[in-house]
């Protein structure tokens, strides 16, 4: 039976979270994901990070990386953290968006948030679907991408 875990991205993920990078860096993913630039030099940065802002992997039997989640914005002075995240396609469809949405939005909750936010654009109907179920509330940022809210008090 297959083992999924969800961890802190630290430098000894720095070779995973390259191969990860390698293999979201095309249009299929960039398209609607591309909160920053997908190489090893920024995965270096990622995996010796320092601040307050946090990066996660979803890991495959302890072994491959399958999918990558953040909290960003603490470091840049805000209050609402951003949950990014994105799921190799192969993997898509069992539910990985939901557990990594559920833990990211703990930890927030942990750390002291009371909401949460993200962005998604317009035209990613997988993405949206997600949060919808997941009672983010959407308003409008710009032609291109939605802003979602979500208390995480209740």
């Amino acid at each position: 039976m297959p083992t999924i875990e969800i961890v802190k991205l630290k430098p000894e993920c720095l070779e995973r979270l390259i191969n990860f990078f390698e293999e979201i860096n095309s249009t299929k993913y960039t398209d609607d994901f591309s909160p920053h630039p997908f190489n090893a030099q920024y995965a270096k940065l990622i995996c010796n990070y320092q601040g307050r802002d946090l990066y996660y992997s979803i890991l495959l039997d302890g072994e491959k990386m399958i999918g990558y989640g953040m909290l960003r914005g603490w470091d840049e002075g805000y209050e609402i953290p951003s949950i990014g995240l994105c799921i190799l396609k192969k993997h898509q469809g069992v539910r990985l968006g939901k557990l990594l949405v559920n833990f990211l939005e703990t930890v927030s909750r942990l750390k002291g948030c009371s909401k949460v936010m993200l962005k998604v654009k317009k035209n990613n109907t997988i993405a949206k679907r997600l949060y919808e179920s997941q009672k983010y509330v959407f308003i409008e940022h710009n032609e291109e991408f939605l802003i979602g809210f979500k208390s995480i008090t209740e």
